[in-house]
């Protein structure tokens, strides 16, 4: 699989082992003027911590499915666990090997395609289950777990369609479909926590830092070109403005409030009965 270059730029931007949305333990207190890079470098670590405390004391061997760029099994490895990791990401592969060395074996793999050869006390799909096939997934997952094993997935699903075109409807899960689906495979859900409250200040900060930095920038170059070079005007508005006028409207995604009257995000730990 090629590289995911929008999650390359995340990673190397905020210089952060974690891929994911992070968990913030007082969202209703923020003061976005104030907040700094190690405040979101600390709601990634939170994010894990928090997920962690799913897990059943009787885990010892998981396979983290959909790893990123390996903070997730950092941690966990670092707490004591067995951890094998897997992704279709080439930037990732490299990423994981070069980490970890032969501490961590990865599985250079789409899930559905995995072919386990041995079986785990759980899988762990944080921020993945949205890219795997729901049927496929849940199959897969009953062959690579032991019995009684455990699936602990945290991921944003969608609870409400309508006839919008709103980004929010198109990357994600059904969550009731998905349910569903768990339950069919044969497998039971044992706890389930809801913590899209804990999630949405990262989209808050980012849709903070666009309005109050990037649009500015974008206004003073597209100002300054004019002024200065009027003959690469026109090259500026097209190639530099407008695209990026055209990417607003991706902005959607980080609208919390539109977040929460589509998605839930939602940490389910099922058991394989």
């Amino acid at each position: 699989m090629a590289i995911d270059h929008v999650l390359k730029l995340y990673s190397q931007t905020i210089q952060s082992s974690f891929l994911h949305y992070g968990f913030w333990d007082n969202p209703d207190i923020l003061n976005f003027t104030s907040m700094t890079l190690q405040d979101i470098k600390d709601a990634q670590n939170r994010y894990i911590e928090h997920l962690a405390s799913f897990i059943p004391n009787d885990v010892r061997n998981i396979l983290d499915v959909g790893c990123g760029i390996g903070g997730n099994a950092e941690f966990l490895l670092n707490n004591g666990y067995e951890i094998e990791a897997l992704s279709p990401d080439d930037f990732q592969k490299d990423i994981i090997i070069k980490k970890f060395q032969d501490r961590v074996p990865f599985h250079h793999s789409k899930f559905e395609k995995f072919h386990p050869k041995k079986e785990f006390d759980l899988i762990l799909e944080s921020e993945s289950a949205c890219y795997i096939k729901i049927d496929e997934g849940f199959a897969k997952a009953r062959l690579a777990l032991k019995n009684n094993g455990y699936l602990l997935a945290s991921d944003y699903f969608v609870h409400f369609r309508d006839n919008s075109k709103s980004p929010h409807l198109k990357s994600s899960h059904d969550l009731n479909k998905y349910l569903e689906s768990a339950k069919n495979h044969g497998f039971d859900l044992i706890e389930e926590y809801n913590q899209t409250n804990n999630t949405m200040p990262t989209l808050d900060y980012g849709k903070y830092f666009i309005e109050r930095f990037i649009d500015p920038t974008i206004d003073y170059i597209t100002y300054s070109a004019k002024k200065n070079y009027p003959g690469m005007a026109t090259i500026v508005e097209k190639f530099i403005k407008s695209k990026f006028d055209s990417k607003k409207s991706q902005l959607e995604l980080l609208d919390s409030n539109l977040f929460r009257k589509y998605r839930k995000y939602m940490i389910f730990l099922f058991k394989k009965v």
